[in-house]
């Protein structure tokens, strides 16, 4: 089975569902599967072939989705790309994925000439009129909607996300259509109320995201109409909710916590909204609270990441109510391993810890990507036996429940003990002050490394570092309490809503020979 078999089915079957909205505008499953078919036919006239990789760039759009239904078809790879980054930062992914061919319906003339002169080889843009490129829809008009002739079996690739690069360049992850379907399947098990075809999705994180591109395929498998935002506009979220039956959407916390700050937000009606899935970085419980109170719907909790194709543990909305009947400490668990997942926690030499110990987090399942593309060394230092070695630190309990403490690379060893600012953060960020906190270590004579804590008020609040040493007392251990604070107008974030912490170490760890005390 092939992820395009679902568009196909529905636009055989149902073929006015509608399948995407934006801006007012709907393209029914038939508008999509033919326009696909155009695509594919088209990229073949252009020497794409079986293996090859297809870039595209811009903010959400139908034009990803029409490149993933279209290079599936063929067996080619959508690469999409962030298109936040810088010229040379596209240039070295497109350069890294050997692709010769980019979708970019929106990009001006002057960025097509200045990226086609940062790459080595010959890129032809589908893009715009007026640029150094082929007319995009025009030329998609003109292409056959035949059926092509090209043999792809599940196991052949069909998306190649590229990590965020925090540290050292971003690296390709290769997904297959098998691994896609799986996550479809484990996202269908693991949802309390099961999307049908006609029920509506908002998609608002970005394409390039696991998340967001997860997500739009999740919304083929199920024949859903999906309403994606070109970017995040939290008013527009609301409306949409209050407008459309939505059944599900996904969020990183930062979105969340954007929408519980719009004035009166208590008072908007979220009776349509069924269930919220949240995931990619982590979320304070006092956040989580509040937007169980205002959205009123089901909350399920998701952790993987792109080289698990998206999710692979959840924890379930009778978790989440169960938490809230007597059990708060759920709240701070990332849940227990979907259908088919397993999970390790390990130590230095990968070997199994005990329960409740703290280690690297493995996971295995049938999401797993198939490779790290042409980086052989990359990948089976990041792939053990099937197994992925997350780089994050946590530990399980008795009832199979994981938590997360940190990454590893997050961790603070300050004077001997370790320290993981995650739950620093957590007791930070229920000061009714706050409303957005990160914390790092800073090289400290004494102790090696001592924690700052970088935060973001809330509007008209006012917070003293003597009194949020005063507020954490009873929360968290002496030693993990910070003694210094800094105060910012805006958490720098990358487009996944991950806090940029390698920014905010970066001033204070210039000069030193390692980033560590």
């Amino acid at each position: 089975m092939l992820v395009y078999n679902f568009l196909d089915y529905y636009a055989r079957n149902t073929p006015d569902l509608p399948c995407l909205t934006q801006h007012g505008v709907t393209y029914s499953y038939r508008d999509v599967a033919l326009r696909s078919l155009q695509l594919a036919n088209g990229l073949l006239q252009l020497g794409v072939c079986h293996g090859h990789r297809v870039a595209i760039l811009g903010e959400n759009s139908l034009e990803h989705l029409l490149l993933a239904m279209a290079a599936g078809r063929i067996g080619a790879v959508t690469v999409s790309l962030n298109h936040r980054l810088a010229p040379a930062e596209l240039a070295f992914i497109i350069s890294d994925a050997e692709t010769g061919v980019l979708l970019a319906p929106e990009m001006k003339p002057d960025a097509v000439q200045e990226l086609k002169n940062l790459i080595a080889g010959e890129l032809v843009v589908l893009g715009e009129q007026g640029a150094d490129c082929i007319e995009f829809h025009p030329w998609l008009a003109q292409q056959s909607a035949q059926v092509p002739d090209v043999s792809v079996t599940p196991g052949d690739a069909l998306l190649q996300l590229y990590t965020s690069g925090t540290t050292g360049n971003p690296k390709g992850v290769v997904i297959s259509h098998f691994n896609v379907l799986s996550l479809c399947a484990m996202n269908d098990t693991a949802a309390p109320r099961r999307a049908s075809a006609g029920m509506a999705a908002i998609i608002c994180a970005p394409l390039f995201h696991i998340g967001g591109m997860g997500s739009l395929l999740f919304g083929i498998y199920k024949g859903l109409n999906t309403l994606l935002h070109r970017s995040f506009d939290p008013l527009q979220f609301v409306d949409d909710v209050e407008q459309y039956p939505v059944s599900n959407v996904f969020m990183v916390p930062a979105m969340i916590m954007a929408i519980l700050q719009i004035p009166g937000i208590e008072q908007r009606n979220f009776s349509n909204l069924t269930q919220v899935f949240y995931g990619a970085s982590p979320i304070s419980e006092s956040v989580l609270r509040k937007a169980m109170a205002v959205f009123q719907c089901d909350f399920v909790q998701m952790y993987g990441m792109t080289e698990t194709t998206g999710t692979v543990v959840n924890l379930s909305a009778d978790d989440h109510r169960r938490a809230l009947e007597g059990k708060p400490e759920l709240l701070r668990s990332c849940g227990r391993p979907s259908v088919g997942a397993e999970v390790r926690i390990v130590d230095s030499h990968g070997k199994d810890v005990a329960t409740g110990e703290i280690g690297e987090i493995w996971l295995k399942s049938d999401t797993n990507m198939q490779s790290y593309y042409n980086l052989p060394e990359a990948t089976a230092e990041s792939l053990t036996d099937g197994w992925v070695h997350t780089g994050d630190a946590g530990y399980q309990d008795e009832d199979g429940y994981l938590y997360l403490k940190d990454r590893m690379k997050d961790m603070v060893v300050s004077g001997g003990e370790n320290i993981y600012p995650v739950e620093v953060e957590n007791a930070i960020a229920q000061h009714p002050a706050v409303a957005d906190v990160a914390v790092i270590g800073v090289p400290d004579d004494k102790y090696g490394e001592s924690l700052l804590a970088f935060i973001v008020l809330n509007v008209d609040a006012e917070l003293e570092v003597e009194e949020l040493i005063d507020f954490c007392r009873d929360k968290i251990a002496g030693y993990k309490i910070p003694r210094q604070m800094r105060t910012l107008e805006v958490m720098p974030r990358n487009a996944s809503g991950k806090i940029l912490k390698k920014v905010l170490r970066e001033p204070f760890w210039q000069g030193t020979e390692r980033n560590i005390g």
